[in-house]
């Protein structure tokens, strides 16, 4: 009987060891979602502050819908030499190509500019 005793004694503090070593979960970073639709004239390019973007993914709403990500700090400062990231698709309804980044992302220094004419960009950024 004793012997049962000091065996669950040795579980139960072998059960809370455990637990304790487990992950804080207020030391996960969660990333941020945005879905950016064909711009107005009125709203112009979508503007984000400098960050990291890991994935872009998205869909044309329109015949030849396209897109493209600068590393810009405002809209008006969007050039070919700035351009990241560009795609496209031709008919409308059909997804584009999921793009990917990795766990270090792509990093964009000045900011973050999306252009979408005819389709609908969705990225997840930090």
């Amino acid at each position: 009987m004793k012997k049962i005793i000091i065996a669950l004694i040795v579980l139960g503090i072998l059960a809370f060891g455990a637990s304790l070593s487990s992950a804080d979960s207020t030391r996960t970073i969660n990333h941020n979602f945005r879905a950016i639709t064909t711009e107005t004239a009125a709203a112009g390019p979508a503007v984000l502050s400098a960050g990291t973007i890991y994935r872009i993914t998205g869909y044309a709403t329109a015949t030849n819908g396209v897109w493209a990500v600068y590393d810009s700090a405002t809209a008006s400062g969007i050039a070919d030499s700035n351009c990241a990231i560009e795609g496209g698709e031709a008919t409308s309804g059909d997804p584009f190509g999921h793009y990917d980044f990795g766990k270090e992302g792509l990093r964009f220094g000045n900011g973050i500019v999306v252009v979408a004419h005819g389709c609908t960009v969705v990225i997840e950024y930090l």
